[in-house]
């Protein structure tokens, strides 16, 4: 097994032959990672969820997590390169969240590239491979994280034929939006941490704020924000709460962080919303 050393957490790039395939098997067993694998030569038969596939020179095997992986066996001539990817890596990838929910991936995991993408992809293989064994003088983790990304992106519209159900990407994206605005209706006034709201939905930070800013628009600490500012604008109308009392009910540490918060979210002081509003009633 020639093994290109991780520089950076997260990604490791190892390269099999016929005569250490026992290695890779015992190594892809069982791991909570994303594994790509390029046949770039020779041919590789797989059992993969208890099914069968030969696969073919040029050809593609992207394997979820938890994915069961039974006998193998590959010909003399093979070159197979291998990315084990920790979700973590890749967390902000757009699309990770319907390669991971894909049962249709999951039981159809070979995809042989065409020569019109196959330069392209292989290219991009062979220079995250570059980019991975150098330094980290000579390269960075986000250099090695957007090269992932665009192999990704070439990747996933490989496998978007294989997906029944084409708008499965805007269908979960679309749920997740939905159940963040619940939570946000739900807790909103309290809770001002994008963290908060990742750990309900069981996503990274990253994930759901780049999720957020491209399917709405906006930023998610302005949806948090604008949330806060609601509560504390229907209390200024609506009670005789002093500013501290509003400010020691939404859970501010004191009541000038709650003013200063106030004010650089509106414009105007928590008490001139509160004059505008009775001049105006």
């Amino acid at each position: 097994m020639i093994e290109i050393k991780p520089n950076f957490e997260g990604l490791c790039i190892e390269k099999y032959t016929q005569n250490n395939l026992s290695e890779f098997h015992r190594k892809a067993g069982n791991l909570n990672k994303l594994l790509l694998c390029f046949v770039s030569n020779g041919t590789l038969d797989l059992q993969i969820n208890t099914l069968p596939f030969p696969i073919q020179a040029n050809s593609i095997i992207m394997l979820l997590p938890d994915t069961d992986l039974g006998s193998f066996s590959g010909s003399n001539d093979l070159e197979l390169s291998v990315f084990f990817i920790s979700l973590d890596f890749i967390s902000t990838y757009s699309f990770l969240t319907v390669l991971l929910a894909s049962d249709e991936i999951k039981f159809n995991p070979v995809i042989k590239t065409e020569s019109s993408a196959r330069k392209l992809i292989w290219s991009t293989v062979k220079l995250i491979q570059e980019y991975n064994s150098k330094t980290k003088e000579e390269s960075t983790l986000e250099s090695v994280q957007y090269l992932l990304y665009a192999l990704l992106e070439l990747i996933s519209k490989l496998y978007l034929p294989v997906i029944k159900n084409n708008s499965l990407l805007q269908t979960r994206s679309q749920g997740i939006i939905d159940h963040f605005f619940e939570l946000l209706n739900k807790h909103g006034h309290l809770e001002r941490s994008v963290l908060f709201y990742s750990d309900q939905l069981h996503l990274s930070p990253q994930y759901l704020s780049s999720l957020i800013k491209k399917e709405t628009g906006k930023p998610i600490k302005q949806w948090i924000s604008y949330r806060v500012i609601k509560q504390a604008e229907e209390l200024l109308k609506t009670t005789s709460l002093s500013i501290k009392e509003i400010s020691n009910q939404l859970q501010f540490v004191d009541s000038s962080l709650f003013c200063r918060y106030f004010r650089r979210c509106t414009g105007i002081t928590a008490n001139t919303y509160r004059e505008n509003y009775r001049i105006k009633k």
